[in-house]
């Protein structure tokens, strides 16, 4: 309970501090204070020693006096005489304050004789630079801390209260159940003082070195190779983490080293009590940006997970790892302790434990020349910026490190650092410059090197670049091509055909094939996606060849077979008219003089008149077997009975031949005319298609499906047969010289169609052929539609 708290008018509302757990007491009428125009003060005390104070607004001296005023009342009313007092600035909402009330504030504060530590809570760099000034020229008497944000700030001066006072709750440490290797390190170490004081003050004599033991452990499972990089863990009094880092540290390094720590420090107990962090990075060759960046993050995850530290040491750094290390944990609420070696490293710890402030000691240089001397390093600052070539690599002004007592040496440090990672930036800038001029002129030859029509565009259509053949084809230069629009040069419906396929290129992703006509001339254009980083499709290649050639090249080629068929189909014909009017016809006079031969001779044996029985049998047999290859070569009914009922007679035929069911279906077909072509095409390929089932499938039945779907003539034949793989079978076809199913694909290329064959071993086999009846087709002049044929065998 605060002082005198009984004997005031405001009436306290207690509630607990969420970052410290202590008591924080506040009134409305210390909140949202209007001291002037804008000026925005608020206040409240937490525990028995802290004041925090909120400023808002542009601070004048009048505004500045009155507000201060305000705060000493409530120091004196509420907060005790005989103990210290720790003071959290939070200048976040400052816009702005004027020299006169900068010098009263600071007036204000030195003379409160109570104040121990000013925590001084502001994000801003200009303000941050304005303390630490203020601190290195000895303007102030008390100390000074400076914090990003009210949680660092409430934290920071709870610490120090808590240390000051001696009220700091030291749990004991779990480690000293764990075997480890143990090593005894009595090294003495003297308490390092001031150097600043040591200046100011020849005559001040050292401290005396004191002789601290130490207890080092280590384990083997504590360290962690990698192929430019090495760490070492120890343990060192119980709590305090020894970090030792060796080589280069990359960014892909940093993660398993946080995970080695974080396990190591689980192990020894160390999770909720107070700790130090001392890292060795004297052997520590440098680290990549990358790394800085991934280890700022990492780092600000591991404070905010494992708030109880102390301290966190570093020694051995060279002035460029020092201001990295400073940027890298610019946004934690947390910030290193440099030191030169691991004694004075260990000398920070026991100062810091002690709580034995050189700065509040009260021995302070005058303030003799201070203005002139600030004024001198803001000069000297301002030139050193302004002779740094940002453009080139390196700079001799950059390698001369400042004096420890330099009050800029941390700002020189930092645009050091700056200017090295700059450089690595210009250098991979100019690597990847490099590598694209070379990737573009790999491109260029690539493109350059077919005769293809090729050219890169955006998805608008706008032409990014071009080769020397579209170059040569348009008649006009690379570069003045560069920027125009396809549609500029080509006639509308090839631009609109080619749109449909960019956007669907564009939508899908997939490359697109297509076929376009221009000046007589046939073109086989292709268009490829181009991605971007995001796997987008942000640009097109388009790549145009002249298949004129090759067009004519196959029409020609149909026109030939075309008119092989139709050979085949015309000797066909001549063969079984030869054959039915001669063959036949002798064979048939054979079997009446055979039946009449022996009518007058009575006398012939019986054994003579069965042998000549079985000759005429012969005969028939032989003529019968004429007569299909007759029909086979040329069925008769095609130009008397149509090609339906050709079709159904021979699946009638064929069935009996077989023993293998027909299942036939027509539709459409009987209000058409077919020209002789298409109908000795169709008959044949349907012929094939029952032959190969009765000599390969060992199929019960097959169906036979013909039927006219504007604008196509579909047929499709299935069988239950035993089925095959088509990529075997058209090898050993071609190897046995069977032409079969070639023969079927010529006649289905005359129809200008498509045949697609389904087979799997087991499975049946199943044919598709599809093709436009085109000019074939002709209107029945029959009114009368006939129904659908089906027939089932």
């Amino acid at each position: 309970m605060l002082e005198k708290q009984k004997n005031k008018a405001y009436q306290l509302t207690e509630s607990i501090c969420p970052h410290t757990g202590l008591t924080t007491y506040t009134c409305p009428e210390w909140t949202d204070l209007i001291f002037g125009e804008s000026y925005l003060f608020s206040l409240k005390i937490i525990g028995d020693c802290i004041l925090f104070v909120k400023i808002n607004g542009f601070s004048t001296l009048d505004v500045v006096a009155e507000s201060t005023d305000f705060t000493k009342s409530i120091i004196h009313a509420y907060l005790p005489k005989e103990k210290e007092l720790f003071y959290i600035g939070d200048f976040t909402g400052v816009t702005g304050v004027t020299k006169e009330a900068r010098k009263y504030y600071i007036n204000y504060l030195n003379n409160l004789r109570q104040l121990k530590t000013f925590v001084l809570c502001s994000p801003s760099p200009i303000m941050m630079l304005a303390a630490n000034l203020t601190r290195q020229f000895r303007i102030i008497k008390f100390g000074l801390t400076v914090e990003k944000n009210y949680s660092a700030a409430v934290k920071q001066a709870a610490w120090r209260a808590q240390a000051f006072h001696g009220t700091a709750n030291v749990k004991k440490n779990a480690v000293e159940d764990i075997p480890l290797t143990e090593t005894q390190d009595k090294k003495p170490y003297g308490r390092k003082i001031n150097r600043l004081i040591q200046s100011t003050l020849p005559f001040f004599q050292k401290a005396k070195e004191e002789f601290i033991p130490l207890k080092r452990f280590t384990r083997k499972t504590w360290q962690a190779s990698f192929p430019d990089y090495s760490v070492q863990y120890e343990l060192i009094n119980d709590n305090i983490i020894h970090k030792i880092s060796k080589g280069y540290l990359s960014a892909e390094y940093v993660l398993p080293v946080y995970e080695l720590q974080e396990k190591i420090f689980k192990s020894c107990g160390l999770s909720g009590h107070p700790y130090y962090l001392v890292n060795d990075i004297k052997e520590l060759k440098g680290s990549s940006l990358k790394a800085r960046k991934k280890h700022s993050r990492l780092f600000a995850e591991w404070i905010e997970k494992y708030p109880e530290i102390c301290q966190v040491i570093v020694y051995g750094a060279n002035r460029l790892l020092r201001a990295g290390l400073s940027v890298a944990v610019y946004n934690s609420p947390f910030s290193f302790v440099f030191a030169d070696s691991f004694n004075e490293a260990m000398e920070t710890i026991q100062q810091h434990k002690e709580n034995k402030s050189f700065a509040t000691s009260g021995l302070f240089t005058k303030k003799v020349g201070r203005k002139n001397a600030v004024k001198h390093y803001a000069d000297e600052l301002n030139g050193f910026l302004g002779n740094i070539n940002w453009e080139v690599e390196g700079g001799k002004e950059l390698t001369e490190p400042k004096d420890d007592e330099h009050p800029f040496k941390t700002v020189y440090d930092a645009i050091a650092l700056i200017k090295s990672d700059i450089d690595e930036l210009f250098r991979d800038r100019t690597m990847a410059q490099v590598a694209l001029r070379e990737s573009e002129e790999i491109a260029r030859a690539l493109l350059n090197a077919t005769s293809d029509l090729a050219l890169l565009i955006q998805s608008d259509g706008t032409i990014i670049s071009v080769n020397k053949a579209f170059s040569a084809f348009m008649k006009q230069n690379q570069i003045t091509l560069k920027g125009a629009r396809i549609a500029d040069f080509f006639p509308e419906a090839m631009v609109d055909t080619t749109t449909t396929h960019l956007k669907g290129v564009l939508t899908t992703g997939e490359p697109a094939l297509f076929e376009s006509q221009l000046n007589g001339l046939y073109y086989q254009n292709t268009i490829y996606p181009v991605f971007n980083s995001e796997k987008k499709v942000d640009r097109l290649a388009l790549y145009s060849r002249d298949i004129t050639g090759l067009k004519l090249a196959h029409e020609q080629i149909h026109l030939l077979t075309q008119e092989l068929i139709k050979a085949q189909e015309n000797e066909r014909r001549r063969i079984a008219r030869d054959l039915h009017d001669n063959v036949a016809q002798d064979l048939a006079s054979l079997i009446i003089r055979s039946d009449t031969l022996f009518e007058n001779h009575k006398d012939i044996p019986w054994d003579v008149r069965k042998r000549n029985k079985k000759f005429s049998e012969i005969l028939k047999n032989t003529i019968a077997s004429i007569r299909d290859l007759v029909y086979d070569l040329r069925p008769p009914g095609l130009t008397d009975i149509g090609l339906v009922k050709t079709i159904d007679q021979y699946c009638v035929e064929f069935s009996g031949k077989t023993g293998i069911a027909v299942d036939l279906y027509t539709a459409g077909l009987e209000r058409i005319k077919l020209d002789t072509d298409t109908k000795i095409n169709l008959f044949r390929i349907i012929q094939e298609a029952l032959n190969n089932a009765s000599k390969h499938a060992e199929a019960s039945i097959i169906k036979v499906r013909l039927l006219c779907s504007h604008p196509d003539i579909i047929l499709r034949i299935e069988d239950n047969g035993q089925g095959f793989d088509p990529e075997v079978r058209m090898v050993s076809a071609l190897k046995e010289k069977r032409m079969g199913l070639k023969s079927m694909e010529e006649r289905v290329n005359l129809l200008s169609g498509t045949l697609t064959l389904h087979s799997r071993e087991g499975a049946g086999t199943r044919i598709l052929v599809k093709f436009p009846a085109g000019l074939s087709i002709e209107e029945s002049e029959d009114p009368f539609e006939e129904s659908p044929r089906e027939l089932s065998r």
